[in-house]
């Protein structure tokens, strides 16, 4: 048997535009996985740049929000702030996955860097239920004791916040359509535009009533936005970290078993190394009279694994 490397030592995310290339055979086994390297590259560069003009642009608006929140003494604007920090790590994120796939990781690291991503998540997921841990013991200590605010120059900051928002909203469209860390970051850019526009109309609330309570509903309410991000965060990067399987083993092994010449599937162990890059390793039971066809069925197992699962490095222990 010719060494081949697709599906049996694929070390990178799966691309799902690339499912249209169904290839069984030795020979355009390797110019499957050519294709596959090269397609990687295509968007890299615009969503590196695209993603660091997002960046930038919302990192400085944090820290405006920061900056002004404390100084007119808004703890909505601070929480927006925080909701900003959240989209900036997201952001990070995103960009830490990009450099990460081009990078060549030593022998050592046999499943290259790609953790690096899930270790930020985890991170970020603790960073932020610290920040809406303060936000919370902040609002019940201003709803005990009532403050007044700066209002306009919170409302001027919180407009110019929203403003930004939709040029990085515009800003992402600018990169790869299909790549789910742009989605994911112009998703949160959407949901900090949205609590942006809330942010706005309270102030302008409190601006002609004077109820600086709103103030504190309105963090309160972004503080539990972002709580249920931060969970979610937390709970999908401590299961990657954990090894735990991100799909459903039986969902997996009944359809590998639908393979005529797979008589059982057994010992099956799946992973997730980072977003879209699933591993597996299984004992694979065949008939006796089914030896010779072994790369046949080798190769089905790989290709209906990668294109159904996303399952991109196997390895698998024939018995008969």
């Amino acid at each position: 048997m010719e060494n081949c490397k697709f599906g049996l030592n694929d070390h990178k995310p799966f691309f799902k535009e690339e499912s249209h290339h169904h290839h069984h055979d030795e020979e355009n086994c390797s110019h499957h996985h050519e294709h596959e390297h090269g397609h990687s590259h295509d968007h890299r560069g615009t969503d590196k740049k695209v993603l660091k003009w997002a960046l930038s642009i919302t990192l400085i608006t944090m820290f405006l929000e920061f900056f002004y929140g404390f100084l007119s003494n808004s703890l909505a604007l601070i929480s927006d702030a925080i909701h900003m920090f959240t989209h900036s790590f997201a952001l990070i994120i995103s960009l830490i996955a990009i450099i990460i796939a081009s990078k060549k990781a030593p022998l050592s690291k046999t499943f290259g860097f790609y953790r690096t991503e899930v270790l930020a998540a985890f991170i970020n997921g603790i960073t932020i239920v610290l920040s809406i841990i303060w936000i919370l013991y902040e609002a019940v200590e201003r709803f005990l004791n009532p403050q007044t605010i700066d209002i306009k120059t919170a409302m001027i900051v919180a407009i110019i916040g929203l403003v930004i928002n939709i040029i990085t909203g515009v800003i992402l469209m600018q990169g790869d359509k299909n790549n789910i860390n742009l989605k994911s970051a112009f998703v949160h850019m959407l949901s900090d535009a949205l609590s942006s526009v809330a942010i706005i109309i309270g102030y302008i609330i409190i601006y002609f009533t004077s109820w600086y309570f709103i103030d504190v509903i309105l963090a309160v309410i972004v503080a539990i936005v972002i709580g249920k991000w931060a969970i979610d965060i937390l709970k999908n990067s401590t299961n990657t970290l954990l090894e735990s399987s991100p799909l459903d083993i039986t969902i997996v092994k009944e359809f590998i078993e639908r393979n005529e010449k797979v008589i059982e599937l057994h010992d099956i162990h799946i992973w997730e190394i980072t977003q879209d890059m699933y591993n597996m390793t299984a004992h694979v039971k065949i008939d006796k009279k089914d030896l010779e066809e072994y790369e046949n069925i080798l190769h089905e197992i790989n290709h209906d694994l990668k294109e159904k699962f996303k399952i991109v490095h196997t390895t698998f222990q024939f018995e008969w």
